[in-house]
């Protein structure tokens, strides 16, 4: 870890409001990419934005300074957003999910599949399938640690991670023949 943020660090943890900020100001965009990957809207996502940075601060001491520090970030991140849906949104990993009709897009025809497609995509999954491709498509998790976080079985984390590529694959095909 690099001296500034050592600093910065240090100034967090005795409860420095600038340094608090400047903590903020340079990674809050990068963790809201991962709140947005979690909820359903970007107000959803700003509200486990805040949730986020409420437990970094609180839980900063828990940082002992091994391993990158945008790792220990991302994985607060990824905790916070799931207690919020777990509050807010309770988590439903259903087999009828196999039942859902084709979801409705809000993108026009013309719409190209850029980030922020892909993303109003992931967003449209049902509950369990966005935290699942998630934690495993984008955060890597294995299928083990998802199914103890979330307290399913490992084959549910297995059933629900495939069923997400598979409405995904549908959605993406959809949009697709609307643009032909």
């Amino acid at each position: 870890m690099d001296e500034p943020l050592k600093k910065l660090l240090a100034g967090c943890r005795r409860g420095n409001a600038g340094a608090q900020h400047q903590l903020f100001e340079r990674y809050h965009s990068d963790l809201f990419l991962v709140c947005l990957r979690y909820a359903r809207d970007r107000p959803e996502a700003q509200d486990m934005l805040q949730d986020t940075f409420l437990a970094i601060f609180k839980d900063l001491d828990q940082y002992n300074g091994s391993g990158v520090f945008e790792g220990w970030l991302r994985k607060v991140t990824v905790r916070t957003a799931l207690q919020h849906l777990r509050k807010n949104n309770p988590l439903r990993f259903a087999e009828d999910y196999d039942l859902l009709p084709p979801h409705a897009f809000d993108m026009q025809p013309d719409t190209e599949l850029n980030g922020e497609a892909i993303l109003q995509l992931v967003q449209q999954l049902p509950p369990g399938y966005r935290t699942v491709f998630n934690m495993h498509g984008i955060e890597a998790w294995s299928y083990p640690d998802i199914a103890a976080e979330l307290g399913i079985s490992e084959s549910s984390v297995r059933s629900q991670y495939t069923r997400a590529c598979k409405q995904l694959r549908l959605m993406v095909d959809k949009l697709f023949t609307c643009l032909i």
